[in-house]
């Protein structure tokens, strides 16, 4: 079986301070709890006694307030991503500015650190539900932290998947790579409920196999000529 790469493999790790120590605790439980419960609905007061501190002070002192302890969170996280995802998506920058690149390997190279980061890390799909929550949550302090971390990311696939389509407009582009992204996010946020979904059990046999689809699926979107739709219409 192959085990698990724990809390003490992320990258406050390399500080083995008790504040650092703490600090990190206080992020990994709150991705735990965020995943559960949505970031607004969890108290400030029970991530820290789910962290196991006494004293109802300890957050604050560390992040200073909720909105900072979320960006530590998203920051730890986006992180990982790019720790996966990073030199595969600058090679594939490197190559579409020198000649063709197609859609299927740029959204090849968008869903794999979902797949490695679940299977990785013992608080990965935690993770991921935490950034869906994010993602969908309705406060703009929450949307403009992400617009400047996984945002800027988002920005370069959809940059990338220009160049792919070149005959599409650059609007159209984007708002067909924000469909996809957003269905990614969802589809790995929620897969553990796939076998009980309103159609049965549609669960695949692996998370390989539901990047596979998530690639068809967004590569079907992407390309999808909807001229004669609209002639139609």
């Amino acid at each position: 079986m192959k085990s698990k790469i724990t809390a003490k493999d992320c990258k406050l790790a390399n500080d083995t301070s008790a504040g650092s120590v703490a600090k990190q605790n206080l992020i990994l439980t709150s991705i735990r709890l965020f995943a559960e419960h949505g970031v607004d609905a969890v108290p400030l007061r029970l991530i820290n006694r789910e962290a196991g501190h006494k004293n109802n002070s300890a957050l604050h002192y560390h992040f200073g307030s909720k909105l900072k302890l979320i960006a530590a969170v998203d920051q730890f996280i986006q992180d990982h991503f790019d720790l996966t995802r990073e030199s595969a998506l600058t090679e594939l920058e490197r190559r579409a500015r020198i000649g063709d690149i197609e859609v299927r390997e740029i959204l090849e190279v968008f869903v794999n650190p979902y797949v490695v980061i679940i299977e990785s890390y013992d608080w990965g799909y935690e993770a991921i539900r935490t950034i869906a929550r994010m993602e969908f949550d309705t406060n703009p302090a929450v949307h403009e932290l992400l617009s400047r971390s996984a945002g800027v990311v988002v920005q370069r696939f959809a940059k990338l998947s220009r160049k792919a389509l070149p005959a599409m407009t650059a609007r159209e582009c984007k708002v067909r790579f924000n469909f996809v992204a957003n269905v990614i996010i969802r589809g790995f946020a929620d897969y553990k409920n796939l076998g009980c979904s309103y159609l049965g059990d549609l669960s695949f046999r692996n998370l390989r196999e539901l990047a596979a689809f998530h690639v068809d699926m967004g590569s079907a979107a992407l390309t999808f000529d909807d001229r004669d739709v609209r002639k139609a219409h």
